[in-house]
């Protein structure tokens, strides 16, 4: 990349794409709770899953967040079951499901999709093996996804959180010099340039509500102003990236999209890469791994390669974005 933007006395490295998106959401009843039952669901009522049934990375993302709100999977049972109702798009996760499924089959990858209005999860793919969780479950380095921020302190305010419970354990995310991020916490500080440096908590939970319709926990809507500045500075600063970020051809010609690829190498083999991009709508990330050198489809591994593939494919299963 050859534009560099200064940032708090740092350079800001650019480059890349993505668009974001408003669905249409179908009507659909909400499921019936049967005694001690606990059902998630998608945002617009369809059913995502119920207790009793295979846990994926998706869903203990949501159980992990629900042990945060003072309740707990057991709990919820124990008391007669309970409707949690999530922020998860179901045509987004179909759309995003099937690009992975098509695209990255063997190969470590992720979809996350963020809404910057709200923080709301919209899509969260994090590969097709269900022992493995791409988007919230694995640290990588995140080489020059990390410049525009410029510092550490700046990355904490844009809402990368100091550790994240990764395969069963706490894990340091910012104490190294290296950033080591999960894809989710990429998009979560990206949504922060996409809503003009402003942030919002990142949540995968709407509401909860008991078995009798009592409603147990409802998500707040608070926001501040982030990367460490007042609300003028703030904005104009996420202006400033989101302008650089938006000049890269790979955008494509939607007027609001910035992009980002980046490599992150062993000498000259790509260990893995990231493709984000972002609007006012929508902050998306994509992880692809590659830790052998093996070539996909013929081409090795390259932000501007397999990640954009993945991206382009995901924004074409949109109804807008």
């Amino acid at each position: 990349m050859k534009r560099f933007l200064p940032v708090l006395g740092a350079l800001v490295l650019v480059a890349a794409v993505v668009g974001a998106v408003v669905w249409q959401r179908p009507e659909a009843s909400p499921e019936a709770i049967a005694a001690g039952d606990v059902v998630l669901q998608h945002s617009d009522g369809s059913l995502l899953w119920r207790s009793g049934q295979p846990e994926t990375p998706l869903v203990q993302q949501v159980l992990r967040e629900l042990g945060t709100t003072g309740t707990s999977l057991d709990h919820l049972r124990a008391a007669g079951g309970a409707l949690v109702v999530t922020t998860i798009d179901s045509k987004a996760q179909a759309g995003a499901t099937e690009v992975v499924r098509q695209l990255a089959a063997a190969r470590p990858a992720s979809i996350t999709a963020v809404d910057p209005a709200n923080g709301s999860v919209r899509a969260y793919v994090p590969g097709l093996d269900p022992a493995a969780d791409y988007a919230g479950g694995v640290v990588r380095a995140a080489g020059d996804a990390t410049r525009p921020f410029g510092s550490v302190a700046l990355m904490r305010a844009a809402g990368v959180p100091e550790s994240a419970e990764v395969e069963g354990r706490r894990t340091d995310l910012l104490a190294t010099g290296e950033a080591l991020l999960r894809p989710l916490d990429v998009a979560t500080a990206y949504a922060t340039f996409a809503a003009e440096g402003v942030h919002h908590d990142t949540h995968f939970i709407t509401h909860v509500t008991e078995a009798g319709g009592k409603t147990l926990y409802r998500a707040a809507t608070a926001s501040r102003p982030a990367l460490g500045l007042d609300p003028g500075r703030s904005k104009e600063f996420a202006a400033r990236v989101t302008e650089e970020l938006r000049a890269d051809p790979l955008c494509g010609d939607h007027p609001e999209a910035a992009c980002l690829p980046v490599e992150v190498k062993d000498g000259d083999v790509v260990r893995h890469a990231w493709m984000i991009g972002y609007t006012p709508r929508l902050s998306v990330v994509v992880f692809v791994g590659a830790e052998s050198n093996v070539e996909v489809q013929g081409r090795p591994v390259t932000a501007t390669g397999l990640p954009n593939d993945i991206l382009r494919a995901f924004r074409s299963k949109l109804t807008t974005w």
